[in-house]
């Protein structure tokens, strides 16, 4: 657990404790070299659940071999998330380094939440993010979440020559770490 998120969690005293720490992903800032997911002809589609939520990623590689692709995704909070909540969720999401933004207002938790980035190319990095805020009710403690995302992904298709060397897996671009959620509560005075 970071710095930051041990020092949320200690002022949100015992009552939210258990659940504050069940709920507490490695924020999207923590670890010191971040990895990333290469889609690839062999390997065209991503997925990964945690604490907060489950997130999947696909890209048509061999469909679009030689010209931008478009990287599909999604993601839906976990039950356990979904049973704090007490009201809908008003979500945004954004890419890094793409014109890319998505939002949807006054959403059940459960929405199944799902978009498409346009206009991927080989062998770059790129970072999509999300974020929900909602109502919840923690402990008998009411206040507001604020779930937030960061996927970490590149496109590898086999053939050009300037990817070769971006196919071993590195320390820039280990895979493990390439999603990331965090959820916080402020909670009500």
């Amino acid at each position: 657990m970071s710095h930051i998120a041990t020092r949320r969690v200690a002022a949100l005293g015992s009552a939210a404790l258990a659940a504050s720490l069940l709920l507490t992903a490695t924020p999207a800032h923590a670890g010191t070299q971040p990895g990333k997911h290469t889609f690839r002809m062999s390997a065209p589609s991503y997925k990964k659940t945690d604490a907060n939520g489950t997130f999947t990623g696909q890209v048509n590689m061999a469909g679009t071999v030689g010209r931008p692709a478009t990287m599909a995704w999604s993601f839906r909070t976990s039950p356990t998330v979904q049973a704090m909540a007490t009201g809908k969720m008003t979500c945004k999401a954004g890419h890094m380094q793409l014109p890319y933004h998505d939002s949807h207002s006054n959403v059940a938790v459960d929405y199944f939440w799902h978009s498409s980035v346009k206009d991927n190319r080989r062998n770059k990095d790129y970072t999509l993010w999300g974020n929900c805020t909602f109502r919840v009710k923690v402990g008998g403690r009411t206040g507001t979440a604020n779930l937030g995302f960061n996927f970490r992904y590149s496109l590898f298709d086999g053939i050009s020559a300037s990817g070769a060397a971006r196919d071993q897996l590195t320390p820039e671009s280990s895979e493990g770490d390439e999603f990331a959620s965090d959820l916080s509560i402020t909670y009500d005075s």
